[in-house]
C-alpha cells in the first residue's frame, strides 16, 4: 500500500549513494517521527523536491489520517535497517505490525515511502496483546 509513490529506481547502486548508511536511517526514522508525530511541514522538507510539489503538507496530513483509518493508532518503532538506498522500518500499530519502506535519492531526500501489507498480506503480523490498548 503505497503512502507516497516512489520516483527514483529501488536499488540504486550503493556507490552512488552521498549519505551514510547511518544517516539515512536517522533521516527515515526522524521523517516517520514527524509524520505520526502530526510535523507536517517538517515531513515535507524531507521530501525530493519533486514529492515537495505532489504533496504540500495538508495533502500529507490527509494521506496520512486515510492509512491511520487501515491500520490503527501509530504506537511505536521497532528497529530500521538500510539496503542501498531503501531503509526498513519495522512500526507498530493499533491493528498490526509491519515494515515501512522508506526510498531515498543519493543524496538522503526522500523519494517514496510504502507499506509493503495489505488486509490480505500474511506479513502484516496482529499487534501483540501488550500492545493493544
Amino acid at each position: 500500500m503505497p503512502l507516497w509513490p516512489a520516483i527514483a529506481r529501488r536499488g540504486e547502486s550503493p556507490a552512488v549513494i552521498k549519505v551514510s548508511e547511518q544517516t539515512q536511517i536517522q533521516t527515515a526514522e526522524q521523517f516517520l517521527d514527524a509524520l505520526f508525530g502530526n510535523l507536517f511541514d517538517l515531513v515535507w522538507s524531507y521530501l525530493h523536491p519533486q514529492l515537495q510539489k505532489a504533496f504540500p503538507p495538508k495533502r500529507l496530513q490527509e494521506g496520512k489520517a486515510r492509512f491511520l483509518k487501515w491500520v490503527g493508532a501509530y504506537k511505536e518503532r521497532l528497529g530500521s535497517e538500510s539496503n542501498g538506498n531503501i531503509v526498513s522500518v519495522k512500526v507498530a500499530f493499533a491493528k498490526v505490525t509491519d515494515t515501512l519502506i522508506v526510498i531515498m535519492d543519493s543524496n538522503g531526500k526522500i523519494t517514496g515511502v510504502d507499506f509493503p501489507a495489505t488486509s490480505d498480506d500474511l506479513s502484516a503480523q496482529p499487534l501483540p496483546l501488550r500492545f493493544r490498548p
